[in-house]
């Protein structure tokens, strides 16, 4: 099995976020993921400043942190993902297991908690649950769940929810959050999309 620090070997932390993660993800040859983490942090710098009213700036920067590490395991092969993000001590249940395509934002979490020393919880629970969301979930772990969303590519393939998702926003992060977990369930299996416990959960509180 690979080093599972080897991948990250490159990702130092010299006290600016933004810039550390777009050294990092330069350097690994992943313009795409650095190009959507930018336009992620921007739409969560957003959103926390509409919705996170107490402690707004604090919010603020809290939420393009974030945004900023949530795709950091990108780097590593999807083949590979759940090797190493058990070799780094991410416990994983069997559902994280056998939908590897979530493991990125656990491993995710745990390397910043690593490499950057970042230990507030409601940042590393934005970035582990940015994927599937979950129920209970915090206002930050909101925030960057649907900046990532909002910044998917409106011309791709099966992101026909994207214009009532930005709807929704008139009406709250949890209106917004509902319209994404909604489509998943309604169409995501006939993709061949695997519904993840945590979001069928998440689904299941906000519906």
């Amino acid at each position: 099995m690979t080093d599972p620090a080897a991948y990250f070997e490159g990702l130092v932390f010299i006290g600016n976020i933004p810039r550390d993660v777009s050294a990092f993800l330069t350097a690994a040859g992943r313009p795409g993921t650095l190009a959507h983490v930018r336009t992620v942090a921007g739409q969560a710098r957003l959103l926390a400043g509409k919705f996170c009213r107490a402690n707004m700036a604090q919010a603020m920067k809290d939420a393009a942190a974030a945004a900023y590490c949530h795709d950091l395991a990108a780097v590593v092969p999807l083949a590979e993902i759940v090797a190493v993000a058990e070799g780094w001590g991410v416990a994983l249940s069997e559902a994280d297991r056998a939908i590897p395509q979530v493991v990125h934002g656990p491993l995710a979490a745990e390397v910043v908690r690593r490499k950057f020393e970042i230990e507030d919880a409601a940042i590393l629970d934005a970035i582990r649950y940015h994927t599937t969301l979950r129920a209970r979930a915090g206002q930050l772990e909101k925030v960057v769940f649907v900046a990532d969303k909002l910044a998917l590519d409106p011309a791709a393939s099966n992101r026909d929810f994207l214009p009532d998702l930005n709807a929704a926003l008139a009406d709250g992060l949890d209106a917004a959050a509902r319209v994404y977990l909604r489509w998943m369930v309604e169409h995501g299996p006939a993709l061949g999309i695997t519904l993840h416990p945590n979001l069928l959960a998440a689904y299941e509180e906000l519906r």
